[in-house]
């Protein structure tokens, strides 16, 4: 296991002590069957403070859409999940940015270390937020388990985590 991966499993473990019961039903409200007509659905976690930073508050944000609603034709049955991670000073307000250790670090404590070879890293953002939101994806098959991503689903910008 190369230093970056220990590191961010060392601070995931941090943050399932801290946060254990919130990641726990957040995850399990975004592998859960829907039954919102509309195939979307808006979870969010926070403002909770940083891991390392005491000045920052992140606030994590997950949208789960049908896969559907991403292919340009048939798409398989199943969901994508787009997990994204802002930062904010918690004196000011304004926009922090977030350090990517801290980021996979998040998401590897929502979702698990045998989970983390199905996450997919977004590099589309843009502009002046994009230092401070961080977007991660995953998908899950029609039994709400990890996937890779379906090739009917474009997803430009979006890299396996660990590749």
């Amino acid at each position: 296991m190369d230093t970056r991966v220990a590191s961010a499993t060392e601070l995931a473990a941090r943050i399932q002590r801290a946060h254990g019961p919130e990641l726990k039903s957040l995850l399990t409200d975004l592998t859960s069957p829907s039954d919102h007509r509309s195939g979307r659905r808006l979870h969010r976690l926070g403002p909770v403070p940083s891991m390392e930073d005491a000045t920052i508050k992140l606030t994590l944000v997950a949208e789960v859409v049908e896969l559907g609603w991403f292919a340009p034709g048939p798409a398989p049955s199943g969901t994508c999940v787009t997990l994204s991670l802002a930062a904010h000073h918690e004196e000011t307000g304004l926009h922090a940015e977030i350090p990517a250790d801290e980021c996979e670090a998040w998401v590897r404590a929502l979702v698990g270390h045998a989970w983390m070879r199905f996450v997919y890293r977004c590099e589309c953002s843009a502009g002046p937020a994009s230092a401070s939101v961080d977007s991660y994806r995953l998908y899950l098959d029609s039994f709400h388990r990890p996937a890779g991503k379906p090739v009917e689903v474009p997803a430009e910008g979006c890299r396996p985590l660990d590749g």
